[in-house]
């Protein structure tokens, strides 16, 4: 396989966007989300619910979120089954290279989110700053919470790769029980969050490892439309392993005329943007969305003025996006790459 799946890039560029939407039409009319997104289809009182209902499911942000969890356990762990350095030498690099891929560019964002509502007249503390630069809390942007699962999830994949390395796939499942065992009967302040979304992460963790790629084998192509549908339409467990599944088919080039749209020039641009994407546009949609709902009749009509809205949201953060990735997030990744080259070229001839 080649190191980097485009397509891949494609899936998280398309998540991004639709966190993007999702976001914006709740924010036109906040009363979909406890009536429509999480109400029963029992309890819709006509056609608009309806209508909102799928839309809504269609661009739903949580599923996009799910999305970026499994991919998140994929990418990560099979960039350590690469590494065949001792444990320890590998451990150390991989949480410098995620922290310098994070940070930046939330340290980065929250400081356009100081810069924004100290001009609409909103005064932000410095212990609000920086209490979401440490992902402990998230008062100057929403979306940030993800991060903070991100991070914690860094511990988990780090010890699943360290069973791994010792039983294989037995290990790795050891390490999963292990962690839910522990969330179930203990709690960490910082690692509240983490225990809703593991298996996620070790669905994603098994795409890349021989279970993944025998499912994947014995698995037709067009079965990919079934997963996005399933991971659209159903949620819990059933969502979850469709999620997996579809991460699973992307991943080793299975997923058909789905993959090709994913590789396409669009789908990719937003895939390099993807992560600056997700960040920029909490704070312009909500400043696009607080100054829409001055007009009464955009809230009577949430999904289609939501879409509308939603052009000037994502095409005001497109820009800033891509400033981010380029100035950002590409210097802190290299930096990244230095810090621990230049670690391991130190230990090297301190041997």
């Amino acid at each position: 396989m080649a190191d980097r799946n485009i397509q891949l890039d494609g899936l998280r560029g398309i998540a991004a966007l639709n966190v993007a939407i999702f976001h914006t039409i709740l924010g036109i009319n906040e009363t979909l989300i406890q009536r429509v997104v999480y109400g029963k289809f029992s309890d819709l009182t006509g056609p608009y619910d309806w209508f909102a209902k799928i839309l809504l499911k269609i661009f739903s942000g949580e599923t996009a979120v799910f999305i970026f969890f499994v991919l998140s356990g994929t990418v990560l762990f099979q960039s350590l089954m690469r590494d065949r350095a001792p444990w320890l030498a590998t451990s150390g690099k991989f949480v410098v290279r995620r922290a310098f891929r994070i940070y930046p560019a939330l340290i980065g964002c929250l400081l356009f989110n100081v810069a924004v509502y100290t001009i609409i007249g909103q005064p932000i503390t410095l212990y609000s700053f920086l209490i979401n630069a440490s992902l402990y809390d998230f008062p100057l942007n929403g979306v940030t919470w993800t991060l903070n699962v991100e991070m914690v999830g860094v511990a988990f994949v780090l010890l699943a790769y360290f069973g791994w390395r010792l039983t294989g796939i037995v290990g790795l499942a050891a390490a999963a029980l292990l962690i839910w065992l522990f969330f179930r009967y203990s709690e960490i302040p910082l690692a509240i969050t983490f225990k809703y979304f593991l298996f996620y992460f070790v669905v994603g963790m098994l795409i890349p490892t021989r279970i993944g790629e025998t499912v994947a084998r014995y698995t037709p192509p067009p079965a990919t439309l079934l997963f996005v549908l399933f991971a659209i339409f159903f949620k819990s467990t059933v969502q979850q392993i469709a999620i997996g599944l579809l991460v699973m088919m992307i991943f080793y080039h299975r997923a058909g005329v789905l993959g090709v749209w994913l590789s396409a020039p669009l789908a990719q641009f937003l895939g390099r943007i993807s992560y600056s994407l997700y960040l920029y546009n909490f704070v312009i949609f909500v400043y696009f969305c607080s100054y829409a709902k001055r007009f009464n009749w955009i809230t009577d009509h949430p999904i289609e003025d939501g879409l509308l809205v939603s052009l000037f949201t994502v095409g005001a953060t497109l820009p800033l996006a891509y400033l981010s990735m380029k100035f950002i997030e590409i210097p802190g990744i290299a930096l990244g790459r230095i810090v621990t080259s230049r670690n391991k070229s130190i230990a090297i001839r301190a041997a």
